[in-house]
């Protein structure tokens, strides 16, 4: 998991440096900084993988080299002429590991052009970097041999701790509407597309998964009976080039499959389809099924966890993440909330709350510590003393400065 993060003249965040636990909600008032922190994250993960896993083949020597990767990333804070930076420190399966990206933003080109990104890291004690190229056609020691291959291991474990990682930002249509999938084994989007097909294929190749993913949705949604597929039409586009008399024409194409959808026995009403159930209920479904399906990540950014969930039903979804992250340890959770009711059912230290100052820059600090903290929080839930002290007082505390 991720232990520790830094950001440098990443949006709202000019400096930033923020510990992070296993289950780390992030809460303040709208446009604060909270996405912004899930983005970071998801940069580190995705971006680093890439870019160190593109390395990861020896480079031939028609090309010169591993050319530098580049993306997409303009989002310097305001004012600042300095390189973006972000960076991750924390322990995969005991192994202590680092990541470190820095683009360096050219003023003359356009928003819209991509920056290069350089990539390095740390995997126990080895440096993580480009893989220097290695002359097949020259006889190398044995030392020179084995300090290659641990570099190309070490790499590959970083890239795979990192790689991991899954940003949801659920959409009860899609979640709802039938999804057809030609893979081996389905996945869900981000947005939630899939999820017939993920849940087919849990009952059909692993119906024990399925059968607990039903148990913990009944757990937070005790109206839930069960959970059913059907088979459902969907229309799929596709283009086809057609060669015709040497010229190549193409046509669009549009096939009728049949796929998979999600139906749910409620108590008093079966057969309910997916796009009738509550919205919190299919929300919850989708989030189950990504932490418990067949490609589990091993990083969730979730932006609004409390899923437009009853408070009490908050507060059992908070119950069964945390069995869920009790069977897998190495699951992280990192998500987003503008409920009270949630923090109430989080450890304090578990709380960080960002705030965006007059000089516009976004700041993130522990709930614990707010110079009162101490005094009041055996009287006061984290919810309650949330709700009492706001976050404006992030700006008047020294100590805060640094996390900006």
């Amino acid at each position: 998991m991720i232990e520790k993060v830094q950001f440098r003249n990443f949006k709202a965040y000019r400096s930033l440096d923020l510990e992070l636990e296993p289950f780390t909600v992030l809460v303040g008032p709208n446009a604060s900084g909270k996405t912004t922190l899930l983005e970071g994250l998801r940069i580190i993960s995705e971006t680093g993988a890439e870019s160190l896993g593109k390395s990861l083949s020896v480079p031939s020597p028609d090309t010169g080299g591993v050319p530098q990767p580049a993306y997409k990333l303009m989002g310097r804070s305001h004012g600042e002429t300095g390189p973006i930076e972000w960076h991750a420190w924390g322990t995969w399966q005991g192994v202590h590991g680092a990541a470190h990206l820095v683009a360096r933003v050219d003023e003359q080109k356009s928003v819209d052009d991509e920056t290069p990104v350089d990539v390095f890291g740390q995997w126990g004690t080895l440096a993580v970097k480009e893989l220097p190229q290695y002359p097949a056609n020259i006889v190398q020691s044995q030392d020179v041999i084995d300090r290659y291959t641990s570099m190309a291991e070490a790499k590959k474990a970083l890239v795979d701790a990192l790689s991991s990682s899954g940003v949801l930002r659920l959409e009860l249509h899609r979640l709802a509407e039938a999804s057809y999938s030609d893979e081996a084994i389905p996945q869900l989007d981000e947005d939630g597309e899939g999820l017939g097909s993920v849940l087919a294929y849990l009952k059909l190749s692993q119906d024990e998964v399925f059968e607990k993913i039903e148990a913990a949705l009944r757990k937070v949604v005790p109206s839930v009976v069960r959970i059913r597929i059907e088979r459902a039409a969907v229309e799929q586009d596709s283009v086809r080039t057609i060669a015709l008399d040497d010229q190549k024409h193409q046509v669009s194409d549009r096939r009728k499959l049949w796929g998979s959808q999600v139906v749910l026995d409620m108590k008093g009403a079966k057969g309910v389809s997916a796009g009738s159930a509550g919205e919190g209920t299919l929300m919850v479904l989708g989030l189950l099924t990504v932490l418990m399906g067949p490609r589990r990540p091993r990083l969730v950014l979730l932006d609004d966890i409390e899923l437009s969930l009853h408070p009490t039903a908050q507060g059992k979804l908070i119950e069964v993440l945390r069995t869920i992250q009790k069977n897998d340890p190495e699951l992280q959770i990192v998500a987003t909330s503008h409920s009270p009711f949630i923090l109430n059912y989080l450890r304090p230290e578990e709380v960080r709350m960002t705030f965006l100052a007059e000089n516009g820059f976004a700041r993130c600090e522990k709930l614990t510590a707010h110079p009162d903290f101490e005094k009041w929080k055996d009287l006061m839930s984290p919810g309650e003393f949330w709700s009492t002290v706001g976050e404006s007082w992030i700006e008047k505390v020294p100590a805060s400065a640094p996390h900006e």
